[in-house]
């Protein structure tokens, strides 16, 4: 399965949008129509692959028409393709009965969309369905590149697939994709799913925490080659300024580029290298890895901008598709940021609860399921074992659940008696990060890797 990127451009009326004519035609449409042949040799092309192909050659030369080449023989049942029209983003999947066609009707020679792949339902990407909405790597691949390209991004593949099953009419197709078992929340997909605006947020949000540099917004100019923007440091004694430049992906920096700079610079190439930076002390590099671990660790939530949120919480729900099967751990917030009390009274009890709009997260867990109680600024406090059929209520607005506590297995005086794993000792032990910025710390965990934590918190009491 593959994703593809078609890229659109006004026809040869350009009172008609190519666009348009492909969202009405359910169909993928491009050029290369043969002008120099007669009605007989078109009509000839129309009906076999082979004789457009050698009209083509003659007439495009022989690289001169790969697009086509690729909707040909490239393209398979079930894959998806992306198109944007005006602005605004549509996925379509190809069909058991899509197929390539060399239409030589008037329309489609004046549309200069002979060559089309037919049965194509397209649908908008969201209600807006504007580039805010979609992975950073869909928008990018729409700035350059050949009329139909495959998109080979991490992460790109799988969000298709759960965007279309959400997105598409099921009485027009009932197909749908199984959940993705590689979509995770990891630094690639994270990377790969942001715009390159979101980039460079993450960067300054980043050195306004680490440093306290803020970003003067009218600097962030277009036309500036060198630099996405400048940041200020308030504390220093002189007018002190910061640069910044940022790509996202596999593209090499080289410091000596921007050393003649007035100033501190910082330098982000997500997946590629940064060259040059022992001949020049004032360019430094901005590690992604820990940009990334800044961006989803639940103390740096209010300052994270709400696109960036947007693809972690994706991503995260992703994980828990993927993981709601068969027995799983759910860290579980004790809402001690807003209750002095609430965190005591579900370890005394032996239950998980919550209340209000959180009320609904106690659904998640099914019996023989694990609660792991999960202490703001400190950690997991508490391990233990599903054992109600179901979600129950005291009161209006409750939900609650009720636990075997595994360690310890006796409630203590006060939670502040209670040992804890941190959130650092969480990813070190399972080797892999969390967000633990909601309720529910996320992704879900396997029963291996609860085990491995239970044993881990036991050996705190020791």
């Amino acid at each position: 399965m593959a994703v593809w990127r078609l890229q659109i451009r006004t026809g040869a009326d350009n009172s008609i949008y190519l666009g348009e004519y492909c969202l009405k035609n359910n169909i993928i449409a491009m050029g290369w129509v043969i002008n120099g042949s007669t009605p007989a040799e078109r009509k000839a092309a129309s009906e076999d692959w082979d004789v457009y192909y050698k009209q083509a050659v003659a007439e495009y030369g022989v690289d001169g028409f790969g697009s086509v080449i690729r909707l040909h023989e490239d393209l398979r049942e079930n894959d998806l393709v992306w198109m944007r029209v005006n602005g605004i983003y549509y996925i379509g999947r190809i069909a058991s009965d899509s197929h390539h066609v060399f239409d030589i009707s008037e329309e489609a020679t004046k549309m200069d969309a002979g060559n089309q792949y037919t049965n194509i339902h397209w649908y908008k990407a969201s209600s807006y369905a504007d580039e805010d909405t979609v992975p950073g790597a869909v928008n990018t691949a729409f700035i350059k590149g050949s009329t139909l390209q495959r998109i080979r991004k991490p992460g790109v593949e799988e969000f298709s697939q759960m965007l279309y099953n959400q997105i598409r009419d099921v009485s027009q197709d009932p197909f749908s994709y199984p959940i993705p078992k590689t979509m995770t929340l990891c630094q690639d997909y994270f990377y790969s799913l942001l715009q390159p605006s979101d980039v460079e947020d993450l960067l300054c949000m980043w050195l306004y925490k680490e440093k306290g540099y803020i970003c003067i917004p009218s600097t962030n100019k277009i036309s500036t080659q060198k630099y996405e923007c400048v940041l200020v440091d308030p504390n220093a004694s002189s007018s002190k300024h910061i640069y910044i430049q940022v790509k996202n992906g596999e593209v090499p920096l080289d410091a000596n580029d921007y050393a003649d700079l007035p100033g501190e610079i910082y330098l982000l190439t997500t997946k590629g290298h940064v060259s040059n930076l022992d001949k020049n002390p004032n360019v430094h590099k901005a590690d992604p890895k820990v940009l990334y671990d800044f961006a989803v660790s639940q103390e740096n939530n209010s300052i994270i901008p709400e696109s960036i949120m947007r693809w972690i919480s994706y991503l995260a729900a992703a994980d828990n598709a993927k993981s709601s099967a068969g027995v799983k751990g759910i860290m579980f917030d004790t809402n001690r940021s807003y209750s002095d009390t609430d965190e005591n009274d579900m370890l005394k009890a032996h239950h998980i609860a919550a209340y209000g709009n959180s009320a609904r997260y106690i659904k998640s867990f099914n019996k023989d399921d694990y609660a792991l109680f999960y202490s703001k600024g400190r950690g997991v406090i508490a391990i233990g074992r599903i054992i109600s059929d179901h979600a129950m209520s005291e009161g209006k607005d409750d939900l609650y659940q009720d636990v075997e506590m595994i360690v310890p297995d006796k409630p203590l005086p006060d939670s502040k008696d209670y040992k804890a794993l941190s959130p650092m000792e969480i990813k070190k032990l399972l080797n892999r990060g969390f967000y633990f910025a909601s309720t529910i710390k996320t992704p879900y965990l396997t029963e291996a890797q609860v085990h491995t934590l239970i044993d881990a918190l036991k050996k705190e009491y020791e």
